[in-house]
């Protein structure tokens, strides 16, 4: 580090934490990005998949490769023969995180940053005197550092929040264990993901096919909500689909972890402290993607911080708007998410049916809820079970 005192420290270098970073040293701020890993971005745990190259590009500019696919549709193969085909172009893009995320901290380290790999946060120390003191170890040894604010973006394995006392740790039954596999050449339709899902399935998860088209491979993977009892490993489960779906399929490599799919937690802030990403539960609770959560988490959380520097008002109740800012972009839709995912996967498979019956025809129809009316008893009963499940 080439400093003792800082004034911002951000624990991860993901892309919530580049994000953050980077418009924070825009403003004029000190600001040191620790990453515990040698490399920023490997290894690589997540399927890839992202947010619209619309929305993506305010974050740029990014290198031409590390955007694999620009993505116009969604298949889903679902339960009992019932498949849907939704057509929506430029609904998003598969990236190359290899590349993605090296991208997004050169972008900080350009705009002033100091990142530092091989860093580990090892303890955070209460408020004092207006500053929190940071012990950090990295190749040259340890060292302490203060910081007039910190920000934790360390990802689902997050210990930045639980160092300060806040409940950030992932409990079980709201986590996934996946494992993607890098399979030669492209599986599924070129500009589609693709997604198995239901009792005929995974139905406390899925499985996917994203491809990957500037590298010619496909991500093949599966996921679901870790079990209250021992069954086969993920790894087991997802080669056996593979095997079934496309045998004789080539793995290049294999990459997996854990995803967090609660929903936001209750509170990720504390006196001079914001999470961001993972480590605030920022994914999706039906798909698990967080990319475009972490990053507009880090957008606003840079604003807010810089808010705090001008009023010096560093307090957890400053901080709420934060979580308020993230609440109104992707909270109230992440808590709608899990209400939907908690009444989906607790249908038996002849409900299943019937309510993605009803998804196909709004579907096929564009979107028009007249169509719901093609089904109108399937459909009123998939609105009876849901009402029934969320209350």
């Amino acid at each position: 580090m080439k400093h003792k005192e800082y004034d911002i420290v951000v624990v991860g270098a993901g892309p919530g934490g580049s994000v953050i970073s980077r418009h924070l040293a825009q403003l004029n701020y000190r600001v040191l990005l620790l990453e515990k890993r040698k490399e920023v971005g490997i290894p690589v745990r997540c399927g890839e998949a992202s947010t619209s190259l619309k929305d993506m590009e305010t974050f740029g500019p990014f290198d031409d490769d590390c955007i694999e696919t620009v993505i116009d549709g969604l298949f889903v193969y679902g339960p009992g023969g019932t498949h849907l085909d939704v057509y929506k172009k430029n609904t998003g893009i598969m990236l190359n995180r290899e590349k993605f995320d090296p991208c997004l901290a050169r972008l900080a380290e350009k705009d002033g940053v100091e990142l530092v790999l091989q860093a580990k946060c090892e303890s955070i120390s209460p408020v004092v005197s207006g500053y929190r003191e940071i012990e950090v170890t990295s190749p040259l040894g340890k060292s302490k550092i203060k910081t007039k604010m910190l920000v934790g973006a360390d990802g689902i394995e997050s210990l930045v929040g639980r160092m300060v006392g806040l409940k950030s740790l992932q409990l079980h039954q709201h986590t996934c264990t996946g494992i993607n596999f890098e399979v030669e050449g492209i599986l599924t339709e070129a500009n589609y993901l693709t997604f198995w899902q239901g009792q005929d399935f995974i139905n406390d998860g899925y499985i996917w096919s994203f491809p990957k088209l500037k590298s010619n491979t496909t991500n093949f993977g599966a996921g679901y909500v870790i079990p209250k009892s021992k069954g086969k490993p993920i790894k087991e489960v997802t080669l056996e689909w593979l095997e079934k779906l496309f045998p004789g399929a080539k793995i290049k490599r294999i990459t997996g972890g854990l995803i967090p799919v609660s929903g936001n937690l209750k509170d990720y802030v504390a006196d001079r402290l914001i999470l961001v990403g993972d480590a605030a539960h920022h994914t999706n609770p039906l798909t698990g993607g967080g990319i475009s959560a972490a990053m507009k988490a880090g957008r606003e959380g840079a604003l807010v911080i810089h808010q705090a520097f001008q009023e010096q008002n560093f307090s957890k109740a400053f901080f709420k708007q934060y979580q308020d800012r993230c609440e109104k972009i992707f909270g109230k839709k992440h808590k709608s998410l899990l209400k939907f995912r908690r009444f989906l996967l607790g249908l038996p498979k002849n409900h299943q049916i019937e309510f993605y019956k009803v998804i196909k025809a709004f579907v096929e129809n564009n979107y028009n809820y007249w169509a719901l009316l093609k089904h109108p008893i399937l459909t009123i009963k998939s609105v009876y079970r849901y009402y029934k499940s969320s209350h």
